[in-house]
């Protein structure tokens, strides 16, 4: 039962004092509260009285709530509660992202203990103010400031390194010697002197084993994107199971994140740059010409191996300089060779340079000349 008692402390305005019981697992406890109020709008007593009641009700009634949910843990703040459900059994069974076909044979990367712990360190660093928020105050409106805020700050930055190519005539040395001593292992190396793209610890170690300053051994490369529809969609999932969990134990969560659309990550890639292009260029000229028309169509068109092994001389429109990629010539066991039609989607037309359409139409002369007189030969046998 709750109390009132009017205040009249000198030199400052009058006020009530509230003095509130609740009840908790069986026990009273008070909790005080004022009410200040306008001695011009509340002139007389009962107005005052009435006011105070009021007040007093609505008090109680707030207080009595609040104790109930921190008891029950409603008022635990969303990383706490995040990280009561990343232990709890629950979410080990429960993937991150929803899964299409055979669960054995296609498990999702997402559904691991370790990214949820991951999305979580993300939401953390990126909405402070989220992750401290009770999940009983948490409304449809935080949820899609939390989801914006993790789109515009959340991108993904990676930094790629490649070894200068001074350097690359390293890799004919023996890596396994190389790496004695080192933090490095010997696959490591061989790929870093191959031109592959290495992380900046890799170059720590390398730059060592060179005796050269990290500048001077590597270029780097900046790869800054922004998080997929797909990365999104994952996050919402797992901030709704989180947001469930806690309905489910502590009675208490109504909003819900709105899933977004679905959609897949952009991969990074290690493309060929245009010194390395004007080095290739210089070389190829070298090699036989089949082996000159190969590297120059995979240069020039872009189309994957399979794809480039199944071109044939119809595909070829010498006068619209065009290549039609309709089919990939792949290897199956047991069986060889075997042509088999392009996915609708990736049928296409690609453009190609005048000069290498020219390049590859010299390149078809020779051949049939040299079908022609290999033919010629073997009629006069």
């Amino acid at each position: 039962m709750a109390s009132i008692e009017l205040r009249t402390p000198k030199n400052k305005p009058a006020y009530y004092k509230i003095t509130a019981s609740i009840t908790l697992n069986g026990q009273t406890i008070r909790k005080f509260s004022r009410f200040d109020f306008d001695p011009k709008t509340l002139r007389i007593a009962k107005q005052r009285t009435a006011a105070t009641t009021v007040a007093t009700f609505e008090f109680e009634t707030k207080a009595q709530e609040e104790a109930e949910r921190s008891l029950s843990g409603a008022n635990k703040p969303f990383q706490e509660v995040a990280e009561e459900y990343i232990a709890s059994a629950k979410a080990k069974l429960e993937p991150a992202a929803l899964l299409r076909g055979n669960y054995d044979s296609d498990k999702n990367k997402a559904n691991t203990t370790l990214n949820k712990v991951g999305y979580l360190k993300k939401i953390v660093s990126v909405a402070p103010w989220f992750a401290k928020k009770s999940v009983s105050e948490i409304t449809r409106e935080d949820c899609a400031r939390v989801i914006e805020e993790i789109k515009e700050k959340g991108c993904l930055r990676s930094e790629y390194a490649f070894i200068l190519p001074e350097y690359a005539t390293m890799k004919n040395k023996s890596f396994t010697k190389m790496v004695v001593g080192y933090d490095i292992s010997a696959y490591t190396a061989m790929k870093c002197f191959s031109g592959a793209a290495v992380t900046r610890k890799t170059t720590e170690v390398v730059s060592k084993i060179l005796g050269v300053s990290i500048r001077d051994a590597f270029r780097f490369e900046r790869d800054e994107r922004p998080l997929s529809k797909k990365t999104i969609r994952e996050y919402v999932l797992f901030a709704n199971q989180v947001l469930h969990f806690a309905n489910e134990r502590y009675h208490s969560v109504q909003a819900e994140f709105k899933k977004p659309e679905k959609g897949t990550r952009p991969r990074f890639v290690d493309c060929i740059h245009e010194d390395e292009v004007k080095k290739l260029m210089a070389e190829i000229s070298k090699y036989p010409i089949q082996e000159q028309a190969i590297v120059l169509s995979l240069l020039n068109t872009g189309v994957r191996r399979a794809e480039l092994a199944g071109l044939t001389w119809s595909d070829f429109d010498f006068k619209e300089c065009t290549v039609h990629v309709n089919k990939s010539l792949l290897v199956f066991r047991n069986f060889g060779y075997q042509h088999t039609a392009t996915k609708e989607s990736n049928d296409r037309y690609i453009d190609a340079a005048p000069e290498h359409m020219a390049f590859m139409q010299q390149y078809k002369k020779r051949r049939e000349s040299i079908r022609n007189q290999l033919s010629s030969e073997l009629y006069e046998k």
